[in-house]
Formats: C-alpha cells, sequence, structure tokens
C-alpha cells in the first residue's frame, strides 16, 4: 500500500480522489490548504502527492518545491482549472511528475499515480543498491595493515583526489595481481573515493564475452544491424558515461578485440554495429588482469601499444602467501562478516589455527581465505577453530615458514629440508655486508645496525662455529 496526499480546496472533487485510490489499494489522505499540506506532508512522508495549483491560501506552484525537499522525496502530480502550456512548463520545471487539467478522469488519475508509485520504488531501490554497494566498495573494505597494503592504499587516495580523473580523457589504470586478491575492491574503491562516485560504475568480465558480441555489448548496436538485432542498444561505453568502466580480465582478450578497445580509448570515441556515425565518450577506464601481461606481449599474445596505454597508473596486488602478516586481521573480518551472514553461533580462531595459515601457499588468495572461514562457520560444531579441525591441506612434510621484515623483505624456510642453522645465517649476512661496503668493517657493522666491536666478535664467532 503506497502513500498519497491529496491536496485540493474542492472538497467533494477531493473525496472523490481519495475513494477511487483507496479502491485500487492506496493509502489516501486529503488535505485543501497549503498550511495543512505542509504540516501533513511531514507527518505522512507520502509517496505521491496529487497538487492542485489555485489553493484558498497560496500558489500550489510556489508550494511544490517546499513539498519535495522538507520531507521523503515524493512525485507530484499537478491539477489545474486552468490549464495552459505555461503552467504546464513551470509545473515540470518545478518538478513534477506529471500534468493533469481539470475535469479529472479518475481512471486516467489512478494509472498516473500508478506509474509515480512505481517510479518512486525503483528510484529508491536504485538509491539503496548504490549507498549499500558504496558502502561496501571503501577503502576500508581492502583489509590489511602490511606495507604493501598500506602502500597501495595511499596511492587509490591519492590517486582519487586528483584533478585529473576529472579529465574527459581521466588517465587509465591497469590493476594485477592473481585471482583473488581483491582485484575488484580495489577498482571500486578507485571509483567511489574519487569525483565520478555519483556516476555509474559498470564492471565488464571480458572472460564472458564472446568476439561475436564484443562490439555490441561495449559500443552497442543499431536497429537491424544483425539478424537478432530487433532493437538497437546502447552500449556499456555509453552506459557508464561520465562514470567508471571496470574491464576484468582483459588479458584474455583476443587479438581484433584488443585492436577496437584501444581505438575507442584512444580516440575517445565509439561507433555502434551498423552506425556510420561515432559517437563521444566521457567514461574512466580501469582494467583488471591475473595475467602476466608482459610475458603475453613478449609471446606477441597481447597488444604492446594497449598493454603501455592500460598502464598510465598501475596497481600490483600482493598475493596472500607475501603478506601473512594480514592474516589474522583478514581471518577476524571474514569470520565476523560470514557469522552475521549466516546467523550461528560466533567462533574464535585458535593461534595454532592462525600459525597454520601462515604455512598455507593460499594460490586462491584472500577469496579462498574468505571460502575456509565460511566452511569452519558451517561445518564445524565447536566454538573454537583450531589447527586441528581447520580443513587446510598442508603438506607438513615440505612446509614453508614465511618470516616478513618490517621493511618488507620476505625469506622463506623449509624447516623439514635443508635449513640453515641460526650461525650459518648469521654468518651469511655479516659476510655480505662486509663484502658490500668493500670490506670496511665500520660500514658493514652501520647497515647492521651494531657496533664495529659487535660485529668483529660476531664473525669471529661465526667463522670458529664453521671449522
Amino acid at each position: 500500500m503506497s502513500r498519497v496526499l491529496i491536496i485540493e480546496d474542492e472538497p467533494l472533487l477531493a473525496d472523490n480522489i481519495r475513494e477511487k485510490l483507496e479502491t485500487v489499494g492506496h493509502d489516501a489522505h486529503v488535505v485543501h490548504t497549503c498550511r495543512d499540506a505542509l504540516a501533513q506532508n511531514a507527518k505522512l512522508s507520502p509517496e505521491v502527492i496529487i497538487l492542485d495549483v489555485r489553493l484558498p491560501d497560496g500558489d500550489g506552484l510556489e508550494l511544490l518545491p517546499k513539498l519535495k525537499t522538507e520531507s521523503a522525496p515524493s512525485h507530484v502530480i499537478v491539477t489545474t482549472a486552468h490549464g495552459n502550456e505555461r503552467i504546464a512548463v513551470e509545473a515540470m520545471k518545478a518538478g513534477a511528475f506529471d500534468y493533469l487539467t481539470k475535469p479529472i478522469r479518475l481512471d486516467e488519475l489512478a494509472l498516473i499515480v500508478g506509474r509515480a508509485v512505481n517510479a518512486r520504488r525503483m528510484i529508491d531501490n536504485l538509491s539503496f543498491i548504490r549507498t549499500r554497494e558504496e558502502a561496501e566498495s571503501g577503502l576500508d573494505q581492502i583489509i590489511g595493515e602490511s606495507k604493501s597494503i598500506e602502500q597501495i592504499k595511499k596511492s587509490i587516495r591519492r590517486l582519487a583526489q586528483t584533478d585529473a580523473l576529472r579529465l574527459s580523457n581521466p588517465p587509465t589504470v591497469l590493476i594485477t595481481g592473481e585471482t583473488g586478491t581483491g582485484k575488484d575492491l580495489v577498482a571500486r574503491a578507485i571509483h567511489y573515493h574519487g569525483p565520478r562516485r555519483d556516476k555509474p560504475f559498470i564492471h565488464v568480465n571480458c572472460t564472458a564475452l564472446p568476439e561475436s558480441l564484443f562490439e555490441s555489448e561495449l559500443f552497442g548496436h543499431l536497429r537491424g544491424a544483425f539478424t537478432s538485432a530487433a532493437n538497437a542498444k546502447r552500449g556499456l561505453f555509453e552506459v557508464a558515461e561520465e562514470g567508471t568502466l571496470f574491464l576484468d580480465e582483459i588479458g584474455h582478450l583476443q587479438p581484433e578485440m584488443q585492436a577496437k578497445l584501444l581505438h575507442a580509448i584512444e580516440n575517445r570515441e565509439i561507433r555502434p554495429v551498423g552506425g556510420t556515425d561515432t559517437r563521444s565518450i566521457n567514461v574512466h577506464i580501469i582494467a583488471a588482469t591475473n595475467r602476466n601481461l608482459e610475458q603475453a606481449v613478449e609471446a606477441d599474445e597481447f597488444r604492446r601499444d594497449l598493454y603501455h596505454r592500460l598502464r598510465v597508473f598501475e596497481v600490483a596486488l600482493p598475493p596472500l602467501r607475501d603478506r601473512t602478516a594480514d592474516l589474522p586481521m583478514l581471518a577476524a573480518h571474514f569470520l565476523d562478516m560470514h557469522t552475521r551472514r549466516f546467523g550461528v553461533e560466533p567462533k574464535v580462531i585458535a593461534d595454532d589455527a592462525l600459525a597454520l595459515m601462515t604455512t598455507h601457499a593460499w594460490p586462491g588468495n584472500v577469496r579462498e581465505l574468505s571460502h575456509l572461514i565460511e566452511n569452519c562457520l558451517l561445518q564445524l560444531e565447536e566454538s573454537t577453530i583450531d589447527a586441528n579441525n581447520i580443513p587446510l591441506r598442508v603438506d607438513r612434510r615440505n612446509r614453508e615458514m614465511r618470516i616478513e621484515s618490517p621493511d618488507g623483505l620476505v625469506t622463506y624456510l623449509d624447516f623439514d629440508g635443508n635449513c640453515p642453522t641460526l650461525e650459518e645465517v648469521e654468518r651469511s649476512i655479516l659476510l655480505a655486508a662486509y663484502r658490500y661496503t668493500g670490506r670496511n668493517m665500520t660500514g658493514a657493522a652501520r647497515i647492521l645496525g651494531i657496533t664495529r666491536e659487535a660485529f668483529r666478535y660476531r664473525l669471529k664467532r661465526s667463522e670458529e662455529a664453521t671449522t
């Protein structure tokens, strides 16, 4: 049931309209003056308002913008017994949904009210979806505090705040990384933190576009352009006008498709299939791939000119195995998210489970971790997720331990294989610094953050330990 406010100074007509709308399922309310209209509008928050132009205490056209701004936005249908073109134009300029002259045909009015209700609810639904998408697309959705992730967030902020993205020919962005590293999240963060956030974000999976439909989907087509083209269709470049077009998995495009895409990006224009005229485009292009495009270029499988055109600004996402310092935070995030999603009892992740996770290679990256947490919540009855019941397939006979230094340097140690002793590791570092400085003991000590005497002592001790 939709709420309708009827603002009409003729009591008989107002009652007739109310009764008609109630018979078709609307909750209709009547007022007769501007003053009562403002009060009831604030109280009722109607989806549709039927507004007479001439009221006892004021002009309906002057009242119209106040009604639309002082409560939840409504669609306003203007009615008047003194219809003329000027009043109709003024009503539409003031934001009216439609305009009717008296005498009013109640069936026609009911149809217009129905259209207004559907239009209002469609706007509300789109607004809800957009608000939710924006809330789920912020930088805070890129979980992690490792040096690599913090640098990526910093780069996104810097790019999003620059005026370059406001240009009609903004710099293209290329996001690289293995499957499951979060390329989609980065693309959305760039869009929703930038100046085009209020415009469309269109996600295109390039692997799902067959070559025969590539031009039609991206550039559109005219009616009759090919056998099944019964109607004209706007391409996704035009749908994304003034917004962002995210071309996901672009590394798998066929050569002919690559050439057509390059032409569109370079010239900022498209030509619909079956058309002869070009159309200008104002779209921010973000592309992503899990493929090594440099290798693809060398193998003549990806155009070199398109590659360089796309990577004006590049964001390289690290695999999860190279930022396991973020694992506890990521695991806690997914645990909370999926607990609320499934409505199950909360669980905690034990330290030994987190330790086990750091030994896993994570070929599916962050996405694999999310699915692992889902599995634990749905499969395990215990309140604690520990190493014994975590469903990770880890080869304990060949387990590498990962060590990450504060500056981001990563070292892998295989304790089940030929792992060096602590003395051997220390001696290797000491000798490397010593050679790097041209056998300058003072300089080597400074690099390693110890005194010259400490360096001399450690080097001597390591030599004795290996003899």
